[in-house]
């Protein structure tokens, strides 16, 4: 379980989720899908918002998909990941198992990176700073 502290308002969590360089979604427990947000999810509209997170998915990728749920929902797993060359990008995508304080599955967090500047990176600069 990660450590927190404090807590957030609705909005400034809105605003936070906004400025993470990274794209994600979230399902509930039942498969619901009830929030996503960044070009990944070009393809959906405001209408995927309370559908079952199946209906987000391409043909393709629904047996692997499938395998996931199960894990998570059998508590066999918690994270699945995978990664692709994309015109040029490097992707990276990870699905989270959702958990409460008991250990009980409340949903699934799938969130998409192009870390693609990341992997360039070399040498080191400890204390964050600007480049060129």
């Amino acid at each position: 379980m990660l450590w927190k502290r404090g807590s957030l308002t609705p909005e400034l969590a809105d605003l936070v989720f906004s400025f993470l360089p990274l794209d994600m979604s979230v399902a509930d427990e039942h498969d619901v899908l009830v929030y996503w947000k960044g070009a990944t999810y070009k393809t959906c509209d405001a209408r995927f918002i309370g559908r079952d997170v199946r209906d987000c998915h391409p043909p393709e990728s629904m047996e692997c998909l499938e395998e996931i749920l199960r894990a998570f929902k059998a508590g066999e797993k918690d994270v699945a990941e995978g990664w692709r060359e994309d015109k040029g990008r490097f992707k990276r995508t990870r699905y989270f198992a959702l958990r409460d304080k008991d250990g009980a599955y409340k949903g699934i967090l799938e969130v998409n990176e192009d870390v693609t500047d990341a992997r360039a990176l070399e040498g080191e600069q400890a204390l964050p700073g600007w480049q060129g």
